[in-house]
């Protein structure tokens, strides 16, 4: 091991050739601890005990390993590094992206002056922290009992720690008082503006207890911890008020940078009052993980748009309670809007079958495919009908919502079972009423057409081909079900995130003020207008995107020669009966079997891919994981065992399940 780690050569090069503020030398050391690729932690925790046995048997090397340490930290600023280390900075979402990348594509220049400087170049690797916190805190004692850390060797280190530390508390609070004059953040608190504010307070309060502090630890009079809480209080207001009135970005992203700069005022304090080497060892992992992290994208990604994500799942959950029966009036409301819808989904495959054979330009085409998509679900909107497969999305985001209030993990699992019954049954008769009466309608319209105008909609070529594309295994018919499920679950998103911006910009209010409008359709009209759209922006825009997500799949997949295209089980319903028609019905009954069972699978993939991404983003916008989900299809299995009738008919008023 010791030849493996070559200590020795290292600690004679510190003897030998003293590096003064450069952290070259303790980036080195690091590297030899490190574990290699593949490596556990395990390892590095025994070479870090190697080195500890070195530098008992060299105390000549212990001391000079102290004296460069106590040399780094005295002579760093240490207040940049305690203040920013995990905390989003001012530069806003899409520059602290921008940043993150160009960081890991150049790594940012060392300078001596700063300690944040020290730790990039000292653990460098991105992972660094995981195996630091697995060393046991008998290991660190050794480490630092070793090198003296409490001792004259570190009291200048010491000193500056406490002075940085206590100056990094005061610009932490200088910057949450800043926040508070954010022009969005008083657009939702107006009061910051015309009462006292807790933000600026808490930044008055600060210089007061930092001069407590000053000479050595002091009891805390829990003045900051009260303009803390109080400042919470306003974020929690903010959200609540944004839950009505919609949430930029921008808004978000403050939002979350309040919570943390709250966080670490409160971290900066209890350090200060009361100082100790296990807490100290704890900021220092906190520290390295959180530079570790300083340029992930992933986190930044995740962490600022969380809130983001919730305030559109939660819009598209309100339209999602409109797609869950519980009573059988209700359940047969939802056969009659999808069966309605089923008309005019018939209509719309024969006019894109028309279109295909008009060979347009592909530009062209793709726009005539995107209108007949769009134009015709966004009609399907208006009349109050339903296609079944853009529930998921929406029904998604009503099961993650169902949990909210709920802490008992059983209670939430209870609580999803019960909805998943519900939504199944929602799910089959929707899709019933969209494939019977899109298939009955298509093979009325190809057998009106044949026997009054002697015309077939489709030829026999055309008619093989729509059926070969229902083949479960002999055609990519489930990869483009596939397809067509992601863009369900966009439309989803899509249809919240405009809802959430319709919300925010006051879209209604500002439509009643058009002048135009008012003088076009009178005072009255206008204002059922400006409701309609209140009510229903988000879902008309979900529509008509996803018709032009359609629509440009299959064009696309020609620019650039893939085998792209999409699959969607109310419009496969109305190309089997067309194919049928269109082959005289002179085709095998397995053909006819097989074909039937591609409509059905391709429906299946729709509804699969579409809610496990909606499910997937809605949990996770509540900070729900898997951990707190598992068993939950154990638990849905019995209940479809107990009660297997719920999952295909809506039980009696009596009979329903409570909770």
């Amino acid at each position: 091991m010791s030849a493996d780690l070559r200590l020795d050569p290292l600690l004679d090069d510190l003897l030998a050739h003293p590096p003064g503020n450069s952290g070259e030398w303790l980036a080195r050391l690091v590297r030899r601890l490190r574990p290699r690729h593949r490596e556990r932690a395990e390892v590095a925790i025994e070479r870090l005990r190697l080195l500890v046995r070195q530098l008992e048997a060299r105390p000549e090397a212990a001391a000079a390993l102290a004296e460069h340490l106590n040399s780094l930290v005295a002579s760093r600023m240490h207040r940049i590094l305690y203040a920013d280390a995990g905390v989003l900075t001012h530069e806003g979402f899409f520059g602290g992206l921008a940043r993150r990348v160009l960081a890991r594509l150049l790594p940012p220049a060392t300078d001596d002056d700063f300690l944040r400087s020290l730790f990039g170049e000292v653990f460098g690797h991105p992972r660094d922290y995981i195996w630091l916190a697995e060393v046991p805190r008998d290991d660190w004692d050794a480490l630092l009992d070793v090198l003296d850390v409490g001792g004259e060797p570190f009291a200048a280190a010491r000193r500056a720690c406490r002075h940085e530390l206590l100056e990094a508390l005061r610009l932490t609070a200088v910057r949450l008082a800043a926040i508070a004059t954010d022009p969005e953040l008083l657009a939702y608190l107006p009061g910051l503006a015309r009462h006292e504010s807790p933000f600026l307070a808490q930044a008055s309060e600060a210089p007061g207890f930092i001069e407590r502090q000053a000479d050595g630890p002091a009891p805390d009079d829990g003045h900051l911890e009260v303009l803390l809480a109080q400042c919470e209080d306003y974020v929690d207001t903010v959200r609540r008020r944004s839950r009505e009135g919609g949430v930029a970005l921008h808004l978000v992203f403050q939002l979350a940078r309040v919570e943390q700069l709250i966080a670490r005022l409160r971290l900066l304090r209890d350090l200060a009052v009361a100082p100790g080497r296990a807490g100290a060892l704890d900021f220092f992992l906190r520290l390295v993980r959180q530079e570790n992290r300083r340029n992930s994208v992933r986190d930044v990604l995740t962490g600022t748009t969380e809130l983001l994500a919730r305030r559109v799942t939660e819009q598209a959950s309100r339209s999602g309670e409109h797609y869950i029966t519980e009573s059988r009036e209700e359940f047969v409301e939802m056969y009659r809007a999808a069966a309605g819808a089923g008309f005019i989904i018939a209509a719309m495959a024969l006019v894109k079958i028309g279109i295909a054979k008009l060979g347009l330009p592909l530009a062209w085409e793709a726009l005539a495919f995107s209108l007949n998509y769009g134009l015709g679900f966004v009609l399907i909107h208006v009349l109050h009908l339903t296609i079944a497969t853009k529930q998921p999305a929406m029904t998604a985001a009503t099961l993650a919502a169902a949990l909210d209030g709920r802490d008992d993990r059983e209670a939430r699992l209870d609580a999803l079972a019960d909805l998943a019954a519900e939504v199944s049954r929602t799910q089959w008769v929707s899709i019933a009423g969209n494939v019977t009466i899109a298939m009955l309608t298509a093979f009325a319209i190809a057998l009106t057409v044949d026997r009054f105008l002697g015309l077939h909609p489709v030829d026999a070529a055309k008619a093989g081909h729509l059926l070969h594309d229902l083949h479960p295994w002999q055609s990519l018919a489930l990869l483009h079900a596939a397809i067509a499920g992601v863009y369900l679950f966009l439309s989803g998103l899509i249809s919240g995130y405009c809802d959430n911006l319709a919300l925010y910009h006051r879209i209604p209010q500002r439509l009643k003020r058009v002048g135009w409008l008012r003088a076009l359709l009178g005072r009255e009209r206008l204002e059922r207008l400006a409701g309609y759209f209140e009510r229903n922006l988000g879902a008309l825009a979900g529509n008509f995107l996803f018709g032009c997500m359609l629509g440009c799949t299959p064009v696309i997949g020609k620019l650039l020669g893939l085998p792209l295209d999409i699959r969607h089980v109310a419009f496969a319903s109305a190309n089997f009966a067309y194919g049928l028609e269109g082959l005289q019905f002179a085709v095998s009954w397995q053909t006819v079997v097989v074909s039937f069972a591609g409509v059905l699978l391709v429906g299946l993939v729709n509804l699969l891919v579409s809610f496990s991404l909606a499910l997937r983003v809605a949990l996770r916008s509540r900070g729900i994981g898997p951990e707190q989900t598992e068993g939950l299809w154990s638990r849905v299995i019995a209940r479809f065992l107990r009660q297997p009738r719920d999952f295909f008919w809506p039980p009696k008023a009596a009979e329903a399940p409570a909770g």
